[in-house]
């Protein structure tokens, strides 16, 4: 499998905009093609930041989603033009997987999940934070991804949801970074 762990950097001031952009109107067509495991708000480190990952079976599958994705009229004409004016930066690593969780399998299995626009009223986040820690791989992650394209230092260990996400600080030679997930965020 290839795990796709990309990172937008936005304007300053626009994250919210454009992740309320996502959840309510992108969501449904985006997830129409591409295979969503999750996605996050960085809320410590480099601000503005998301993340998101994608996982596809091979390369072959990825070209497929992502030609389909481009095809979409909604999110060329619709989405895109409203959101990416926000974007600074993308920044796309691949990534193999040198160890899962029940958890993390159970969001492969159901990766091909259609996604329906955010209900009125539901939060724009999950309550619980998670966290990824750079170029370590604590024993309790929820998956550890080894970067083989893109400038990625070291494996990304995504580490699990949880009330205090600090208490995974300290010990670790990487970098920590609290990552607060999207309602709808599988991870």
């Amino acid at each position: 499998m290839i795990h796709e762990w990309r990172t937008y950097q936005l304007k300053p001031g626009a994250t919210g905009e454009y992740l309320a952009l996502l959840a309510d109107l992108g969501l449904p067509l985006v997830t129409r093609h591409l295979p969503l495991l999750g996605y996050w708000q960085a809320e410590t480190g480099p601000l503005n930041v998301i993340h998101h990952l994608w996982t596809y079976a091979d390369w072959a599958e990825r070209e497929a989603c992502r030609a389909a994705l481009s095809n979409e009229e909604a999110w060329v004409n619709g989405f895109i033009p409203q959101a990416f004016p926000m974007v600074l930066q993308q920044h796309n690593s691949l990534a193999t997987l040198g160890r899962g969780s029940p958890v993390f399998d159970t969001a492969v299995a159901d990766r091909h999940r259609q996604h329906g626009p955010r209900p009125a009223g539901t939060p724009l986040f999950a309550p619980d934070c998670a966290g990824l820690v750079t170029a370590h791989a604590p024993p309790d992650a929820v998956a550890l991804l080894e970067p083989f394209s893109g400038l990625t230092e070291g494996p990304l260990a995504l580490l699990p949801r949880h009330a205090d996400p600090l208490r995974f600080v300290g010990g670790y030679e990487g970098q920590h970074t609290v990552l607060r997930p999207l309602s709808f965020s599988p991870l």
